[in-house]
């Protein structure tokens, strides 16, 4: 049963609206080579370890030689070049179309574009058939029932593992979010949706998903669970 407190389309069109300005700039830079304050330079740190962890992972799956790997919210394209050179054929997909031209104009320059195929798209709406899928740092600005179908979408799309990030609930993480509203807002970013272990286990069965291994990556103002999970 939907909530009246979440709208889907209302959430994409902020989504869509904030990493075509803000956000692009932001995490554009952080995942660049930009010079970065401290703060945002251990999150740059972060989200290296992590996605180490996730190309490790992926590579442990065995999959074949030219396997097929959704990228859905490709940012500006990190992982998806990493999977290109590996020899994976990618699919980069983001709710952004800036993201996704940074993404494009990355891949030529390092000449994996021919790849990877490129798409603006939600996690929602995005198709297809594929041997894996990834979703890093995307399904963390989702209330419960957004994600719980955007995984049941992404799920359905692979008969192998989906790896993904999520914010697990945390008390002084939740406050400190809660206190962050009330700065100017040209200092935001997009709230953090942090899920509650039985919301995780209800988006699990919905989608017959289960856990086969998780790590929590915290470095610095980096904290996420990075998780793989596969059909029962």
């Amino acid at each position: 049963m939907s909530s009246s407190s979440f709208n889907a389309e209302e959430h994409k069109k902020m989504l869509r609206s904030y990493f075509n300005g803000q956000g692009f700039q932001r995490w554009a830079s952080i995942y660049g080579d930009d010079k970065l304050s401290s703060v945002r330079n251990t999150v740059r740190q972060g989200h290296a370890v992590m996605m180490d962890k996730a190309f490790d992972w992926l590579q442990k799956l065995g999959l074949p030689k030219g396997a097929t790997v959704l990228d859905a919210g490709c940012g500006t394209g990190l992982f998806s070049i990493r999977l290109a050179k590996a020899g994976y054929k990618v699919k980069s997909v983001d709710i952004a179309s800036q993201m996704v031209g940074k993404a494009k104009e990355e891949a030529i320059k390092q000449g994996v574009d021919g790849n990877i195929e490129f798409e603006v798209n939600t996690i929602e709406s995005v198709s297809g058939t594929y041997d894996a899928v990834v979703c890093f740092d995307v399904l963390i600005h989702y209330p419960a029932e957004g994600f719980a179908e955007a995984f049941r979408n992404l799920s359905s799309l692979t008969k192998g593992s989906v790896i993904f990030t999520y914010a697990p609930y945390n008390n002084i993480l939740a406050f400190q979010h809660w206190i962050g509203g009330y700065f100017p807002k040209k200092e935001r970013r997009t709230t953090i949706q942090m899920i509650r272990d039985e919301e995780m286990q209800r988006a699990m069965e919905k989608a017959g998903m289960q856990v086969k291994s998780r790590e929590k990556i915290s470095f610095g103002f980096y904290h996420t669970m990075l998780m793989n999970a596969s059909h029962k």
